[in-house]
């Protein structure tokens, strides 16, 4: 009788887990072709071109595979290929599977983690693990862009994890199975080769003496040899691998000033990440729980202290660049996730407690998803556009966006679609950048103020990064408009927040990129007054 009993509740347990990966998959493909068949997101545009532009002239060696583009290794963009040409499916939506696939792998990988460190788990703990992984912001945002940051974050996962192992096993194999996985991290972006101190420093501490290094070369040997394989053009096309890196390497440390580096002018290293990004990516509880988790998980344990030493050797280097966006953290993110598991699973309160922290932990999460539920903004905006804005219109929008509004919604009724192309709207998209360096471009802007019908601001990218006493004329235009003296009044406001049976979660404070390539706030003015001036 006993036996059928724990028969019984063996089953429910697993069918409840069951359930549980049936949600994890569900949160993220759902709505994995947001704003398609636009390019929304900027890497993601550049990567599909790269995978639209690969080709093979066995005549040619250094152009046969070439993407022309190496921002990132040529791993992803095989991989992307491989899914575009047996799916024939479009290049963008083929990196999004990638992406998504690498998210719910990671999130089996998270759970091993946690159930190496901790070892006698409890049902409990495996709960709370499940939903705070699944309904984590930034696992389910980087599963919907095509671009490297869930597969760094899966690499970075499994480096972890095979360290971890090999305090226990000390065989060839899990050191062959580092520098595959270490070899693969760096093909897929050259910047992860921070990753491989994780591996090295748990050869050298965790082997004999000549074991050690035997293994420290074969490790290090295996995993050029795996980079090459997988990112080759990086040395074939060298030149230009080089010039591209020397590009990225002085926007990112601010050697290079670029528009949309601006954001970050006077940012204070640690200080901005733990302001703007981690509470966002996270979500504030866990962020708060893992950070306690962090700095009381126990101290004694070799395998908790590899994930802080993980932890501090990524994020300290890296958040202390001029550059910092979202994307850079995202491979400690799910480390953060491990330590608030450790924290509630130790923290001494009864199980009803837990579930209360649990459920204010997940909120987050499942807001986020509502940003993949519903429309994209930037067609919810047009659609207001192109009933509510008449036919001729002189239109003052702003230059850089990846793609310019109004844009023709594909589901939109085909009857609806053939009235909007007969629509003939006449829309500036303006360098606002420029404005305080350039007279001629003050002279343009007072002529299309009294030109225009109505104003685009089609997120907060400009009027957002600009200082008052560094760009006093783009201030003074962003004021005037805000306040009316420009003679324009706000029409219309569009916003996806994250939210939950319209119990909104503004997070327009974030990183700037956490928000304006899914969700960003739209703007629209219209003139009310005849000669508007700056």
């Amino acid at each position: 009788m006993l036996e059928k009993i724990n028969s019984k509740k063996k089953l429910l347990f697993h069918c409840f887990i069951a359930s549980l990966f049936l949600i994890l998959v569900y949160s993220r493909f759902v709505g994995l072709d947001w704003g398609l068949p636009f390019p929304m997101h900027p890497d993601e545009r550049n990567m599909a071109s790269a995978i639209q532009g690969l080709n093979c002239i066995i005549s040619n060696f250094r152009e046969c595979g070439n993407p022309h583009f190496f921002a990132y290794g040529q791993f992803p963009l095989y991989l992307g290929y491989l899914i575009t040409y047996f799916l024939k499916l479009e290049a963008t939506i083929s990196l999004r599977i990638i992406s998504a696939i690498a998210s719910v792998i990671n999130a089996i990988i998270i759970i091993k983690i946690i159930k190496v460190i901790i070892k006698k788990e409890s049902h409990f703990t495996l709960f709370i693990s499940y939903l705070v992984i699944i309904f984590s912001p930034f696992a389910i945002q980087f599963a919907h862009f095509g671009t490297t940051e869930s597969l760094l974050m899966l690499f970075y996962s499994l480096i972890i994890y095979l360290s971890m192992l090999m305090f226990e096993r000390r065989t060839t194999g899990t050191v062959v199975q580092l520098a595959l996985v270490s070899g693969l991290a760096i093909a897929t972006k050259v910047s992860s080769i921070i990753f491989i101190i994780v591996p090295l420093i748990t050869i050298l501490s965790s082997l004999r003496s000549w074991d050690r290094y035997k293994n420290l070369v074969k490790f290090g040997m295996l995993t050029i040899i795996f980079m090459v394989l997988f990112s080759p053009h990086n040395f074939i096309n060298f030149e230009d691998f080089i010039s591209s890196m020397n590009y990225e390497s002085a926007v990112a440390l601010g050697k290079s000033l670029v528009f949309y580096t601006r954001q970050f002018f006077n940012t204070q290293p640690i200080l901005f990440q733990l302001e703007k990004v981690f509470p966002f990516a996270l979500g504030w509880p866990v962020f708060l729980i893992g950070l306690m988790g962090l700095i009381g998980a126990n101290w004694k344990d070799r395998k908790t202290n590899l994930l802080r030493f993980a932890f501090l050797i990524y994020f300290v280097p890296s958040a202390m660049i001029y550059a910092k966006w979202s994307r850079f953290m995202a491979p400690v993110f799910p480390i953060i996730i491990i330590f608030a598991v450790l924290f509630l699973q130790r923290i001494k309160v009864i199980n009803f407690i837990k579930i209360i922290i649990i459920i204010f932990a997940i909120i987050p999460g499942i807001a986020y998803l509502s940003i993949y539920q519903n429309p994209d903004v930037r067609f919810q905006a047009s659609d207001w556009i192109y009933k509510n804005i008449p036919n001729n219109s002189y239109i003052l929008s702003e230059t850089a966006n990846v793609v310019d509004i109004p844009v023709l919604n594909p589901k939109l009724e085909i009857r609806n679609s053939k009235q909007i192309q007969n629509l003939n709207y006449q829309i500036i998209s303006f360098n606002f950048y420029d404005l305080d360096a350039s007279p001629e471009l003050q002279f343009e802007l007072s002529n299309h103020l009294q030109k225009a019908d109505y104003i685009f601001i089609p997120s907060r990218r400009i009027f957002a990064n600009h200082s008052k006493q560094k760009y006093p004329i783009l201030n003074k235009y962003y004021e005037g408009l805000f306040s009316g003296k420009l003679g324009f009044e706000k029409v219309a406001e569009f916003k996806s927040y994250p939210e939950i049976y319209q119990w909104k979660f503004p997070d327009e404070q974030a990183e700037e990129t956490w928000t304006v390539f899914d969700h960003p706030v739209i703007w629209i003015y219209k003139r009310i007054a005849k000669n508007p001036k700056l």
